[in-house]
Order: C-alpha cells, then structure tokens, then sequence
C-alpha cells in the first residue's frame, strides 16, 4: 500500500520528480506488516524536500501506532537545495506525529528500525542510518558529509567498512540482494518463532571444540553454531569489539540473542570498551524486544592498562553492567573455561541483583577467580620467579603454581559452593536451556520498556 504516490518536488502537474523521491508504503515481511521507505536516486539524486520527509514521517507514526518494523532504504545526498517550501494553508496534510529525526528517536526500542545503505548516503540520509537499530551496506558503499562546501561539490566520505569497524554498521555484505535476505532474516527473529528447528549437525561434537591444552585458543563461533538450530545464526557487528560476539540465533524454532566472549579474538576474550559497548548495546536490544539472552563465558576478565585507560574502560565497563542488572528478559549463562575479576559479571549479571540469572550452567573445563592463576603465581611466587635463573625456570615456577591452583579453581569446586546450578556435559547445553526457555512466552508488552542507545 503506497502512500503518496503523486508527491513531487512542486505543485506542478507537470512536475517529473516522481513521489518526490521517495517510495513509501506499507507491506509485510517474514510473515508480519512492515511499512517500508526508499529514496530514488534518479530523482533529484534522492535528496530529502519538505514533501518526501513528512512522507517518512507518516510511516513513523504507522510504526509507532502499530509497533510495526521500519526499513529505509537510505542513499542519497541530504537536503535537497533550494527546496521551495510549500505554501501556509490552513494545514500540512497529511504528515505524521513526528518528524523524521525525533521520530526514529521515539521509535527506538519500540518497534525495530532497520536501514540499508547501498551506494553513498551523505548528512542526513547518514543520519537516518545512525539512529535505525540494524544497519546493512553493501560492500563499496559510503557515508559521509558535505561539510562546509556551499557548492556540494566534494562531500567527506568513509567506506562501510570503516564504519564496521567502529560499530557503527551492523553488518557489511556483497550486494544489494544479499542486504534484501539479511533484512528479511534479521526480522525473522521479531516476527516470528517457529514451532521446531533442526539440530545442527555439529551439535554431537560441540565438546570436542574445546582444546585439551587450557591456553589455546578457539573459535567461539563454532560453539554457538553447534548449539543453535541449523543455519540459524545472523552475527551482528563482527568487525567492532571483536573480542566480543554477538548474534541472534533459533534454539528449537524460538528467537534468541547470543552474545559470548571470542577467545581466538587480538585480546583472547579480554573485554575491552568497545566489547563492553557492543555487549551492553545488545543487551538492550534484545530486552526491549523481548528476545531471550544466552551468554557463552570464556574471558580473563576486563583489559586493564594505560592502552585500556585511553580507550575509555573506567566508564565503559559498567555498561554491560548496567545493561544486565535492568532486563527483564531470561538470561541463561554458560561457563566454558574461564571467567575471571569483573569478567563473569559482565556476561552474567552480579550475584545478586535486580535480575540474576534464570540458568547459571558450566562446562566441566571452567576455571573461576579474582584473577588467572597465572596472575596469581606474580604475587604469590614474587620472589621465587624473580630469583629465578632464566626465563624458563620462572615461567615453570608460575606454571607449576597455576597447575596446583586449578583443583581450587575448578567447576567441581564451584558447583559444590552453589556458583553454578549445574555442571554439564556441553551436550546437555542445548536441551537444558530450552527446557527453561519453553516455560517463558515471548511476550510484547504494551509499553516501551527503555530506548537502545543510537550507534
């Protein structure tokens, strides 16, 4: 259903700027109602006018009144210059409760906003993109702005892969259908649950992706494919706070949220600012649309540092935080090897709190403290390690410690002091936690619970 359809750039019959630049309407996808908006490049190089913005904003407020997804199509190249603003009648009609910033803003953790970015979207089609919850661009493609040139002859721009790299685009894919299918599976997940979902075929062998030796690394995302329904994993953000993963995901045919630590990321798990950002950002979209949340734990806590410092970490650690402690959809923890200092709280929420976990399982290869065991042979073996004749007798004296310790810091240990509700066999992984999350409905409620802070 297409909403102004003989808009153009003037009152003139003859006008040829066709919808004044923008198609609108309203439709469905995956299943639900949709409305859905795209500037035209081939019209006015799908600059933004009086006209098309109160367009957009008609479909704000059909997203609003009836919680449903709104998707922008966003290239063009901002305002429209010498736009004529249309003549006082009585009333600007027809136009929506808001306008297209404020309502993108109001919109935010109430109904998914998702844009696409698919050639050059400069100032305020930028904008658009920045304040949508999911963003997709195609591999080529640039944001930027005119800067302060009257002329609009050299606009400042950045490749989508640079702003990947800095959490500002959610995913970066080859071409313009490819952004089409993620859209579509991206709101799959809100949509619709479905009734069943097949086991991946990794599933049986999810136990062997863990190393036997405890400082190897592996691949995170081997793990939450093999526990996750078959080809049912959409990975957001993978280039930004890479120590950190993100996706969503079906267990059993029902939407979930994902979020792990990597441990064959730069900084091994280690949770950075950015990973901090990444994982409280998520967080909050996932509670404001009703997603259940399932955490993979393998991290040696927070970065600390100068580096660590300059990125901002003293403020940026409480995020994930603060994220955890005001949901109100189930979290269900799984600890896979280590958790160390903050690092487990990040992932799981505080032992006590507003909100603690609805599940807190492990895997028999976890370890737990304030600090690694390495760490800990610094300070308790100071002086023999610093005495040391080589290199390798010191580290065989914090190795030798680190060994001893391990029987301290063991899941066997922790299960026996209530830490965890169980220790499992990663087999069981999958089955236990959906036998939780079937018990839960996902449920819309009927007021917005909070907005998700803009990328």
């Amino acid at each position: 259903m297409e909403y102004g359809l003989l808009a153009g750039a003037t009152s003139d019959p003859n006008d040829s700027a066709a919808a004044d630049g923008l198609v609108a309407g309203a439709g469905r996808v995956a299943g639900g109602s949709v409305v859905a908006a795209s500037y035209d490049r081939s019209v006015l190089d799908g600059t933004q006018s009086d006209r098309n913005q109160r367009k957009l904003g008609r479909l704000i407020y059909l997203a609003n009144k009836h919680r449903w997804p709104l998707i922008t199509f966003a290239d063009g190249d901002g305002a429209r210059p010498g736009d004529i603003q249309p003549g006082p009648p009585i009333v600007i009609a027809p136009r929506g409760r808001w306008d297209v910033y404020d309502g993108l803003a109001e919109l935010s953790g109430w109904a998914p906003t998702v844009a696409v970015v698919s050639g050059r979207a400069l100032d305020a089609h930028a904008g658009i993109a920045m304040l949508s919850d999911f963003v997709v661009a195609t591999r080529g493609s640039t944001l930027g702005s005119w800067g302060t040139s009257e002329l609009r002859v050299s606009p400042v721009e950045r490749s989508v892969d640079d702003f990947a790299h800095t959490g500002n685009i959610d995913l970066v894919v080859e071409d313009e259908a490819a952004a089409i299918t993620a859209v579509q599976e991206y709101l799959s997940y809100y949509q619709q649950d479905f009734p069943t979902g097949a086991v991946a075929p990794t599933h049986d062998e999810i136990a062997s992706i863990i190393p036997d030796n405890r400082r190897r690394p592996y691949d995170m995302r081997q793990i939450i494919a093999a526990f996750a329904d078959a080809d049912s994993v959409l990975e957001i953000g993978a280039t930004w706070g890479r120590s950190m993963l993100t996706a969503f995901a079906r267990l059993n045919g029902r939407a979930v949220g994902i979020f792990a630590n990597q441990p064959s990321s730069p900084l091994g798990g280690a949770i950075d600012a950015d990973a901090a950002d990444k994982a409280a950002r998520f967080i909050e979209l996932c509670d404001a649309y009703e997603f259940p949340l399932i955490s993979f734990i393998d991290n040696p806590g927070y970065m600390v540092g100068p580096a660590a410092e300059r990125g901002g970490i003293a403020r940026h650690h409480a995020r994930p935080l603060s994220a955890l402690h005001h949901r109100t959809v189930p979290l269900y923890s799984v600890q896979i090897r280590k958790a160390y200092g903050l690092g487990p709280f990040a992932m799981s929420g505080w032992g006590a709190g507003r909100s603690v976990p609805e599940l807190r399982l492990a895997w028999p290869t976890v370890e737990s403290g304030g600090m690694s065991l390495e760490g800990a042979a610094y300070l308790v073996k100071r002086k023999e390690i610093l005495a040391a004749k080589s290199k390798e007798e010191a580290l065989a004296i914090r190795d030798g410690y680190a060994e001893k310790m391990r029987d301290q810091a063991s899941g066997l240990r922790a299960g026996r002091n209530f830490v965890f509700d169980d220790i499992i066999h990663p087999q069981e992984t999958r089955d236990r936690i959906f036998s939780m999350l079937e018990r839960v409905p996902r449920v819309l409620g009927s007021s917005k619970k909070h907005p998700i802070d803009p990328h």
